[in-house]
């Protein structure tokens, strides 16, 4: 019988070479022979870790403290399984116990300032991942960490110097290339940031991350030509779809049946805002099926030109050709100047309405959303101006932390005389109203089971306040007034320091003037709404 020493060892051999098949046969081996072998036990759960199975590498690293409690490596990767399920406190735990049994140990000291940053509490992740550059200054993961921190803090120039050190000690790093280049380009340094981008790409052909951030750093500097012209979806999107049809060429169609479909990880904002292309496909002369989001069918029922509308995930039509809504810019050339932009594109589905008078036409908006009807009063009496808000986006969002507004900054605008508001806030974002009942916001979320119910609503209003979430690309493609809240690191579709928009004609922009200041952005609304209603 082989000793266990040297199963152990070939076992590690292979697990290094890549032959993890054969090295986790060997560490069941040792495990047969000796069930509490601390260490075929942790590098089991390595390779289950390696391989994303999470709970398989957590048991294994659990039964590893257990026959040796002091083992540090299987405290640190136990905390960073569990922090990767999200189980912050838990983490934190382990990776105190590695500082308390070896305070010198650099990656505990980054990967305990990572649990603390995602937790909020920046200065003291800030703090430890300084400790780790004085620990082991050579340590890439450091400094890219404490440039996250930086940033986070506001302070792009130092992160910026943080990002740079931890490029010169990982040059081979696409992430470091990208962390470095994408602050670059939120800080306006474009030729530089595309400059980096390229380098990276030449060295990682196939890494789909630098080819996003190339894109977005084009389409955010407004050149739409060319970063349109590089997104391919069935390259970069992270759910590609397969299909037996080939991708429309943009060529005549010829009365051949054409399916556009949202990509699986587009949102409803992505779906509003390229469904404007509908008329101009159907101007090929095909038929056009279109496949989308459920909360979105009633809504795009009212686009011209669109011939049939799928749910996602229904069985689809028989078809010639296919593309994806978001190679539609691509495939018509967009540039800033050719948006089409014709507006409104998206209404609020009709309800009958026989009558033609003002009544009859508040009467088929009330039956159909079930809101209250508005009172207009007579003529040459001011009424107040009827707005509707939103503050939350999508909490699954991985921006959504930076791209929402508390509700709370909302109060500095909520008091003004000579206006109204109404809440068409969804998800889990709308707790904040009902926790704050003192703020004068009538609450119409209850009665919006759809986008088509949103649209009816839309249409009452004069103004909607949103931050940037499919509420505001519905404003935006059914030629509301919108104001658009945005982050001091916003979506490249709002392009770089503008207050307007070439996608949406109605819209105006209020920027962070540095990250995470809701409070001056919120001064602007209310300044802004003071001035629209002295206006009118």
């Amino acid at each position: 019988m082989t000793p266990l020493s040297d199963l152990l060892t070939f076992a590690m051999q292979h697990h290094q070479a890549g032959r993890l098949p054969e090295a986790e046969r060997l560490y069941r081996d040792v495990l047969q022979q000796q069930p509490a072998q601390a260490e075929a036990l942790y590098l089991l759960g390595l390779l289950a870790h390696q391989a994303g199975n999470l709970d398989a590498a957590i048991a294994h690293y659990q039964h590893a403290l257990t026959s040796q409690p002091n083992y540090l490596e299987a405290h640190n990767n136990l905390g960073a399984a569990l922090q990767q399920q999200g189980h912050l406190a838990d983490a934190i735990v382990h990776y105190q116990t590695v500082l308390r049994l070896n305070p010198e140990n650099p990656n505990a000291n980054v990967n305990l300032g990572v649990a603390l940053q995602k937790q909020g509490s920046l200065n003291t992740a800030i703090a430890r991942y300084q400790k780790a550059i004085r620990l082991h200054p050579a340590l890439p993961e450091a400094h890219s960490n404490l440039g996250h921190a930086l940033k986070e803090q506001g302070d792009f120039e130092a992160a910026i110097a943080q990002y740079r050190v931890a490029l010169e000690l990982a040059p081979e790093d696409p992430e470091a290339h990208r962390n470095l280049a994408e602050t670059l380009q939120e800080q306006g340094y474009t030729d530089e940031a595309i400059a980096r981008l390229d380098h990276a790409i030449a060295t990682h052909p196939d890494h789909v991350s630098l080819q996003g951030s190339r894109i977005r750093a084009m389409l955010l500097a407004g050149n739409l030509h060319d970063g349109f012209a590089a997104y391919d979806p069935w390259r970069l999107a992270r759910s590609p779809r397969s299909f037996d049809q080939p991708a429309w060429d943009g060529s005549e169609l010829n009365g051949a049946s054409i399916l556009l479909y949202a990509e699986a990880d587009s949102g409803l904002g992505d779906t509003m805002q390229f469904i404007r292309y509908v008329p101009l496909v159907a101007q090929r002369g095909g038929r056009v099926f279109v496949e989308c989001q459920e909360p979105l069918l009633r809504l795009l029922e009212t686009v011209q030109g669109l011939d049939t509308l799928i749910a996602a995930g229904s069985p689809l039509p028989p078809f010639a050709v296919q593309a994806a809504l978001l190679s539609l810019p691509r495939l018509f050339d967009t540039t800033l100047e050719t948006i089409p932009a014709t507006i409104p594109y998206l209404h609020a589905p009709s309800a009958g309405k026989a009558e033609t008078s003002s009544d009859a036409e508040t009467n088929a908006i009330e039956q159909r959303t079930h809101l209250p009807v508005p009172l207009f009063p007579a003529k040459n009496v001011r009424r107040p101006l009827k707005v509707g808000l939103v503050w939350g986006g999508d909490p699954t969002h991985l921006n959504d932390q930076e791209r929402s507004c508390p509700l709370a900054a909302f109060r500095i605008f909520l008091n003004l005389p000579g206006m109204s508001f109404y809440s068409l806030q969804k998800g889990p974002h709308r707790v904040e109203l009902t926790k704050a009942n003192d703020l004068p916001i009538q609450d119409w979320s209850d009665r919006l089971h759809d986008f088509a119910d949103t649209a009816a609503a839309i249409e009452q209003l004069d103004l909607v306040i949103s931050v940037d979430t499919a509420v505001a690309h519905l404003a935006g493609a059914m030629a509301k007034p919108i104001w658009v809240l945005l982050a001091y690191t916003a979506d490249w579709r709002w392009l770089g320091q503008r207050q307007d928009s070439p996608w949406y004609p109605t819209a105006k922009l209020f920027r962070q003037p540095r990250p995470c200041a809701w409070t001056e952005v919120c001064t602007q609304i209310a300044q802004a709404l003071d001035h629209l209603v002295k206006s009118q």
